[in-house]
C-alpha cells in the first residue's frame, strides 16, 4: 500500500491565526528543519505566513527543503478579494504550489458567482489545483448542495474534515473522486480539540471509509491538541502534530 502523503499545516503553529492584524509568533523558515525530521512530506503554507513575512523570510520558504505544495488562501471569491489572490497567486508561483486552498462564503445566493470567479482563477494557474474547504459555516457545508454546485466545476476538488464531519459517508458517496484532501482536526464529546489516538476507534473507521470508497489523497494535519488552550505552546503542539501523523500512518496501512 503506498504511503499517506501528511502535510503539516502551518497556521497550527500561528497563535495569532484568528487575529489578521495582529504581529505573526511563527517564522516558518525555523521550523522547516524539524519537519523535515519529523517526516512531514509537505507544507500548507498558512497565507499570513507569506504575506505579512520579511524578505529575508520570504527567501527562505523559496528555498525551503521541505516542499509547500499546498497554499492556504483566505481570499474571498468576490470583488473585494482581487487583490488577496493576485498576492496567493505571485506566492504559489513563488514556493511552487500545486495546489490551493479556498473556501466560499455563508450566503447561497452568491456561491454560484463565487465558484464562477474561483474557476476564472483557475484558468489563470494554470497547473495549479483549486481545493474547496467544505466545512459548516459556508454555503458548501452540506454534500447534497457541494455536490450539485460543483457539478459542472470539474478545476474544483475537494477539502473534507474526516473526523469532524458527521456525515463522511455522504461525502464520499456524492463527490467521491472530486474529494482530493483531508484537513485532520478531532474533535472530543465536549468540543475540545484532541489527539487521535484519542478517539482511536473512530478515527480508525473514518479511514476505512476513506480506503473503501477508493481515496487516494493527502491530508494536513491542521489542528490539534492544544490549539486554543491558553496559554498555547508551539513544541507541544508540533508534539500533537508528530503523534497525529504517526497515528495516521499506523491506521491507513493496518
Amino acid at each position: 500500500m503506498e504511503q499517506l502523503r501528511i502535510y503539516i499545516g502551518t497556521v497550527l503553529l500561528e497563535a495569532q491565526r484568528w487575529n489578521s492584524k495582529a504581529p505573526l509568533t511563527c517564522r516558518v523558515s525555523e521550523w522547516i528543519e524539524r519537519f523535515s525530521r519529523a517526516g512531514f512530506d509537505g507544507i500548507e503554507l498558512w497565507q499570513n505566513h507569506a504575506a505579512l513575512a520579511t524578505e529575508e523570510e520570504l527567501t527562505a520558504l523559496r528555498q525551503s527543503r521541505v516542499p509547500i505544495p499546498i497554499f492556504n488562501s483566505y481570499a474571498s471569491m468576490d470583488d473585494a478579494g482581487l487583490a488577496g489572490r493576485q498576492l496567493a497567486t505571485r506566492f504559489i508561483r513563488e514556493f511552487g504550489a500545486k495546489a490551493v486552498k479556498f473556501n466560499v462564503g455563508k450566503n447561497p445566493d452568491t456561491v454560484e458567482k463565487e465558484l464562477a470567479t474561483a474557476a476564472a482563477w483557475s484558468a489563470e494557474m494554470q497547473g495549479v489545483r483549486l481545493l474547496c474547504e467544505c466545512h459548516g459555516g459556508t454555503a458548501l457545508q452540506e454534500p447534497c448542495e457541494a455536490a450539485r454546485l460543483l457539478a459542472n466545476r470539474p478545476e474544483i476538488d475537494v477539502i473534507v474534515h474526516a473526523f469532524s464531519s458527521t456525515n463522511l459517508d455522504d461525502w464520499m458517496t456524492r463527490l467521491n473522486r472530486r474529494i482530493v484532501h483531508v484537513h485532520s482536526v478531532c474533535m472530543d464529546e465536549k468540543g475540545n480539540r484532541v489527539r487521535l489516538r484519542t478517539r482511536a476507534g473512530f478515527v480508525r473507521e473514518r479511514l476505512r471509509q476513506l480506503r473503501d470508497s477508493g481515496f487516494q489523497g493527502t491530508f494536513t494535519i491542521e489542528f490539534t491538541e492544544g490549539v486554543a488552550k491558553a496559554p498555547e505552546n508551539p513544541d507541544a503542539l508540533f508534539a500533537a502534530a508528530c503523534d497525529d501523523m504517526a497515528f495516521l500512518r499506523e491506521g491507513w496501512e493496518s
